[in-house]
């Protein structure tokens, strides 16, 4: 069952960024599949989306099953307790880069975000001219087309997403090595 929710809103934050950048000026590109009397209108950009959805409920429960019941000790009411927190956790480890690296572009490009760096630049003039070399290059970015943006946004997001679950991971296998090298050595 929480890997059906998570799937959920794996699927939810993908099909929200896919229709914001429908409406951006993505052309979706569809086709038609014929199965039997029923046509089916498929759709490239939408099975990228949803392939991330799928990579992102994999990192899932790779961080999970890898830090389920890591340190959780020999009490059953304790490993009941900590199951649950874990597995949120471990969604949050994962969803949150995910999330942030997706929309940081169009974040950046936004009229409320430009105009807190103004306000914070204009209040401290040696932030003057990074902030003018930064917008410089952003507006550049923003000039892209939307299916390069829409692309790189996705693969950026997922290697993200990967980089922080393969460190959480590491992190824990490595943690677990370094307490089973320590055992051996007090015996």
């Amino acid at each position: 069952m929480p890997g059906i929710v998570f799937a959920a809103i794996a699927v939810a934050i993908e099909i929200l960024y896919f229709e914001y950048m429908l409406s951006r000026g993505l052309a979706d590109e569809t086709f038609s599949v014929s199965l039997g009397i029923v046509s089916l209108p498929l759709s490239i950009a939408l099975f990228l989306s949803l392939g991330n959805a799928i990579v992102l409920l994999v990192l899932w429960m790779s961080v999970f099953e890898s830090t389920a019941y890591v340190m959780a000790g020999p009490d059953r009411r304790v490993r009941r307790l900590l199951y649950p927190l874990r597995m949120i956790r471990a969604a949050a480890l994962v969803l949150a880069p995910f999330t942030l690296v997706l929309f940081a572009p169009y974040i950046i490009e936004s009229a409320w975000f430009i105009s807190i760096v103004s306000g914070v630049s204009n209040s401290n003039a040696s932030l003057q001219q990074t902030a003018a070399g930064f917008y410089t290059w952003a507006f550049g970015v923003a000039m892209t087309d939307a299916s390069v943006k829409f692309v790189a946004s996705q693969l950026s997001a997922a290697l993200a997403s990967t980089v922080v679950a393969g460190l959480q991971i590491w992190r824990v296998k490595g943690t677990r090595n370094l307490m089973l090298l320590l055992r051996r050595r007090k015996k």
